[in-house]
């Protein structure tokens, strides 16, 4: 075999040394993936918000009683859409370093988020019950049986967010999630049908920021769904970032009763407050029943906060 090179010289390979080259080659793009930790039953999540409950926020009562979708306010915005994605049928084969900002992604193909990838083309739907569509061996997955897609694209922040808190939320995520935005991972979460949620803003910049995500079909977190259902993969559910006040309401539990002989209502409502402001005071909460139009109950509460949380 002769290869030309640009000096127009030519150089004779024996087929040891090409077989050697071929392995070298090879083996530079396969990345083995040591201590895992989509194989370690203690990791669950890295750097993922704490569960709330599930609520949207708006700039005025107005704005919040004239809407139902958090897409009609101005404090979210959505991230749904065509997203660069790459398809591969194992651990090894994945990209690597594709999350840095200047990785070239020309190449890739597109997929709509929200979507199960094996719906838009990528990888085979499996139905089953209580057989593993995986060879078990908790809590370990093989890792050349294991399919893993990688998501990339860019967004921007309004400018009226500037001086906010700001948070990246999955409604759902089919798999194992790694998360980065401009090189640098943000966190990594497990539970395909519940909500992911993290706190982006030290990692965002003026202009355009990259976004990145893999999705690994299965891990350890796949040996709890032994049920009856279709496995499929990949971002299912809405992805959208959101702005808060240095200072907001980050969850609340209601707890409606009767009394009284069951003939009065009673409703009970816990407040966690966060503030990352040092110098908050003099703020005030108000709480307000409405019927419709008819407002039912109101109360105004002034609280002192100090830095953290404050229910």
């Amino acid at each position: 075999m002769h290869i030309l090179v640009s000096d127009k010289k030519k150089f004779r390979f024996s087929p040891t040394l090409i077989g050697l080259f071929l392995f070298l080659a090879a083996n530079a793009q396969v990345s083995k993936w040591e201590n895992a930790e989509w194989e370690n039953p203690e990791i669950f999540q890295i750097n993922r918000e704490a569960p709330t409950a599930s609520f949207y926020r708006y700039e005025t009562v107005k704005n919040a009683l004239e809407n139902e979708s958090w897409e009609n306010s101005p404090l979210y915005q959505s991230l749904n859409g065509n997203w660069d994605f790459n398809y591969v049928e194992s651990v090894p084969e994945r990209p690597v370093d594709f999350f840095n900002s200047e990785f070239d992604t020309s190449d890739w193909d597109k997929i709509s988020v929200p979507s199960n990838s094996e719906l838009e083309g990528h990888g085979i739907p499996i139905y089953t019950n209580i057989v593993y569509p995986f060879p078990k061996n908790p809590p370990f997955i093989p890792h050349d049986e294991n399919p893993v897609g990688s998501y990339k694209r860019n967004f921007e922040i309004p400018e009226n967010w500037n001086g906010k808190n700001i948070y990246l939320h999955f409604e759902g995520v089919s798999g194992a999630a790694y998360v980065w935005i401009h090189g640098k991972k943000v966190g990594y979460s497990e539970g395909s049908k519940t909500p992911a949620e993290f706190d982006i803003t030290q990692y965002l910049q003026k202009g355009k920021n990259s976004l990145a995500v893999q999705v690994l079909r299965w891990s350890d977190a796949s040996y709890m769904e032994d049920q009856d259902f279709w496995r499929l993969s990949g971002i299912d559910r809405n992805v959208y970032l959101y702005a808060t006040n240095k200072t907001t309401l980050k969850d609340y539990r209601a707890i409606a009763d009767l009394e009284n002989n069951y003939t009065d209502g009673k409703l009970n409502l816990n407040l966690q407050i966060n503030t990352s402001d040092k110098k908050a005071k003099g703020y005030q909460i108000q709480v307000k029943l409405l019927d419709g139009d008819t407002e039912i109950y109101a109360e105004t509460k002034k609280i002192d906060l100090t830095e953290g949380n404050n229910t």
